[in-house]
């Protein structure tokens, strides 16, 4: 526990810093919003990926270490490639590839992978966020950071289609398609973002919207059979003991996850006419449809009680709240009230990761024999 408020220390010193050293650019016809230099949004994000490369041990990391280590080199792999009963080869290749020709140490793996996941968060952040400060801490404090630490093979196709969230703003469906396709060989929950790129990129709160919403209320009524089946499949796959170390920290999503989320999508309703009003940004509509996806997915997650299958789908949505929420308090407040509420924000958040890691997960455990760590 003690390494995770060390890293949310780092994240709120050098978070401040980087707002320190920001500077407005124009980011539309006659709008200016802050941005930091890339140096200090490296700085700050990089304490998350050195410890997240450098872990022997949390929550699943054990099952991946050893599904690695059973892999053959390249030479030997064919078998293992090809294997139509195994899972979605495009994970395998990659982790062969590096086996083969990088270095046979699972630490180095687990680095490649946390670097990878860490950049293609780090850089939207950097890129779209009106204070990158404030964006690394919610990273930080809403706990979203542990994806990086347990489920890496999930959260490295979810990161990668962040860093692509570019492709979704000019209307590149092609590029994004051919992307996602080649993801869903890593994670096959990819392919979900297709029907989802046709929703992001709709005006929020309008007829789409709504029909979103309808959609998803129906998917509720017909979501147990599925659920019911899809999880006897994955116990019984050879990912059954990562599933079951998921299962002892991570019971589902529970309603202090979907108050969070419900908050950026509240005040993006309350001040749907002001914010259409004063600023049309591309991005912020795409953060925003993402968000009502993402709060649609943890409600179905807990109504049907699969925090751990269908909640897991979340994360493909609730990235976005991160570069949404801080654009969402300058746009919608007043100076006075943006400080009050940014101050309370920042208490609820520590309060909320506190809460995530010692109560709802037991106190995550963080064990490195690289670094010789080891907090139980």
């Amino acid at each position: 526990m003690k390494i995770y408020w060390f890293i949310l220390a780092w994240v709120i010193v050098f978070g401040i810093m980087s707002q320190m050293r920001a500077r407005y650019v124009c980011v539309g016809e006659g709008i200016y919003e802050s941005r930091t230099n890339l140096f200090m949004a490296i700085m700050a994000f990089s304490i998350i990926i050195f410890f997240a490369g450098m872990r022997s041990y949390v929550a699943d990391t054990s099952a991946y270490i050893n599904i690695f280590n059973q892999y053959p080199l390249f030479s030997a792999a064919h078998d293992v490639i090809f294997d139509s009963s195994a899972r979605e080869p495009g994970f395998r290749v990659f982790s062969i590839l590096i086996k083969t020709y990088i270095s046979q140490d699972y630490q180095v793996w687990l680095f490649i992978i946390a670097t990878i996941s860490g950049i293609c968060i780090m850089y939207p952040l950097y890129k779209y966020s009106c204070n990158y400060g404030i964006s690394l801490f919610l990273f930080m404090a809403s706990c979203n950071f542990t994806w990086m630490f347990n489920g890496i093979r999930q959260y490295l196709v979810v990161s990668i289609l962040f860093a692509c969230t570019f492709l979704i703003e000019e209307r590149k469906f092609i590029k994004y398609c051919i992307i996602v396709l080649i993801l869903a060989t890593i994670h096959k929950t990819a392919i979900v973002m297709i029907p989802v790129y046709f929703l992001a990129i709709n005006k929020p709160w309008h007829k789409t919207t709504a029909i979103i919403i309808v959609g998803i209320l129906l998917c509720m009524l017909f979501a147990d059979k599925f659920l019911n089946v899809f999880t006897e499949v994955v116990e019984s796959s050879s990912y059954a003991e990562g599933y079951k170390e998921i299962r002892k920290t991570d019971d589902g999503v529970n309603i202090m996850t979907i108050f969070v989320s419900l908050i950026p999508v509240t005040i993006s309703f309350l001040f749907r006419k002001r914010l259409e009003k004063e600023n049309d940004n591309e991005i912020m509509n795409i953060a925003t449809n993402m968000s009502i996806l993402a709060t649609c997915m943890y409600i179905i997650s807990k109504i049907t009680r699969s925090g751990i299958l269908v909640g897991r789908m979340a994360i493909y949505f609730t990235t976005y709240n991160l570069i949404l929420l801080p654009w969402l308090i300058d746009k919608s407040f007043e100076i006075k009230e943006r400080r009050l509420i940014k101050y309370i924000m920042i208490v609820c958040y520590i309060g909320l990761f506190y809460y995530q890691l010692n109560v709802a997960w037991n106190r995550l455990e963080y064990i490195s024999k690289i670094l010789n760590l080891k907090f139980l």
